[in-house]
């Protein structure tokens, strides 16, 4: 994803062919306001060394562009053979030209070697490259530099003893420079965990620490894990190369590897999440990464009144936001879509720690698309309630540092809402 001349450019993985997992090609979208996009024709398509898995855009310092994906293909045994592969575009992003010389970076026997995020790194005056590392299932990012996009260096590797280790591959990384409010830089690695993340399924995690242009150094105990999002449909998160370099601006796919395949759709198969600008904030536990979405992207959306506790939206893309008090053993439910049930419930226990409990039914033929779970969020006796609903994707925080994000199928998406307990 990457922002040239006021045009946003999201690419994603797509097989032109099918709404299900298939050769991937590289489906293209724009937006100058992250709010009306517009589809354009496929921008990269598979080749001699294989099908176009995830990757990034950059723009160098002489205005050119460049696309950086994972070339995939099977070996001989039929094992997974991925390698990092360049492209060179217009600035238009509507001409694309492969390097003759792809693979840029070939593989040395790694079963997991995909999801490029490439950046400038000032200080050392390289490029680095965030990758996907592993011999079998990956769980681990490592980071690689060049001068010239082409020849690339392995620097280091991190995260083999550190945060969250299940039995789904790490994925899809991003590394960013962010300032926290008292003025200190640091760095943050993003990483989707494939399987077994806090919710069941994939996840998105992130460590904040220092990069010195060869190593990532982890601030916190090897332990701690940090979420970007708590729910079920937020995964593979990306910034946004040349975008608000001061809050980066992330976009996710709001869908889980658990039941991807699954989806009961026609026309589609999964969506993107709103999109999110990230900063740093002091906490009680020291510092996370809170996120809020654009100005331009929330005025999209109606905002409901539930001043009485109880709303009726006009449609099924609404908005509302409501400060919640939680005494020591007391609890309030959210409803959304007319349900008989709360999906959301926010209860304080007698030592004044609270957390989110979020129920959802199955659904169709998505074996583990239910879901019954608590999200932990600390001493929270008020907060902000903010919620974003589009036809059923949920979208939920608590004083924009909590996050759940949930997609649902009602009936009625633009069913009843109703806050009780308050």
């Amino acid at each position: 994803m990457i922002c040239v001349d006021g045009v946003y450019h999201a690419f994603y993985q797509h097989d032109p062919n099918s709404i299900r997992h298939g050769p991937m090609h590289w489906g293209h979208a724009s937006s100058r306001d992250l709010v009306n996009w517009i589809q354009h024709e496929v921008a990269l398509f598979p080749d001699e060394n294989g099908t176009c898995f995830s990757g990034c855009a950059v723009e160098t310092e002489e205005g050119q562009i460049k696309l950086i994906y994972t070339s995939h293909r099977f070996d001989e045994a039929g094992r997974d053979f991925q390698q990092q592969s360049l492209v060179h575009a217009d600035r238009s992003l509507s001409k694309f030209e492969k390097e003759p010389s792809n693979p840029v970076i070939k593989n040395s026997g790694l079963g997991c070697f995909r999801d490029p995020k490439v950046f400038w790194h000032g200080e050392s005056g390289r490029w680095i490259m965030a990758l996907a590392h592993g011999e079998t299932v990956g769980q681990s990012i490592g980071f690689h530099s060049s001068v010239d996009l082409n020849n690339w260096t392995f620097e280091s590797e991190f995260g083999n003893e550190d945060g969250r280790h299940g039995s789904g591959p790490w994925e899809c990384p991003d590394l960013l420079p962010m300032v926290a409010p008292d003025g200190s830089k640091h760095w943050i690695l993003v990483a989707g965990i494939g399987d077994e993340a806090y919710a069941p399924g994939s996840g998105t995690m992130y460590f904040i620490g220092q990069f010195d242009g060869k190593t990532f150094t982890n601030s916190n105990p090897r332990e701690t894990e940090l979420w970007l999002d708590y729910g079920r449909d937020y995964y593979a998160a990306q910034s946004f190369f040349g975008a608000h370099k001061d809050a980066p601006l992330s976009l996710a796919w709001s869908n889980n590897w658990k039941y991807s395949q699954q989806t009961p759709m026609e026309e589609f198969s999964g969506l993107m999440s709103l999109p999110r600008h990230l900063r740093l904030v002091e906490t009680p536990d020291g510092l996370r990464l809170g996120s809020f979405v654009p100005d331009a992207v929330s005025g999209a959306f109606p905002t409901i009144d539930l001043s009485s506790g109880q709303a009726q939206p006009a449609s099924g893309t609404y908005h509302l936001e409501k400060t919640v008090s939680l005494a020591p053993g007391s609890q309030v439910a959210l409803s959304l879509f007319s349900a008989d049930r709360p999906q959301f419930t926010f209860l304080r226990d007698e030592n004044g720690r609270t957390r989110i409990r979020q129920v959802r039914d199955a659904y169709g033929d998505m074996n583990e698309f239910a879901h019954d779970y608590d999200i932990e969020a600390g001493d929270l006796g008020t907060f902000t309630l903010e919620v974003f609903v589009d036809n059923g994707l949920v979208e939920l925080n608590l004083d924009k540092i909590i996050w759940t994000t949930n997609v649902y199928y009602p009936d009625t998406p633009g069913g009843a809402v109703a806050l009780t307990g308050i």
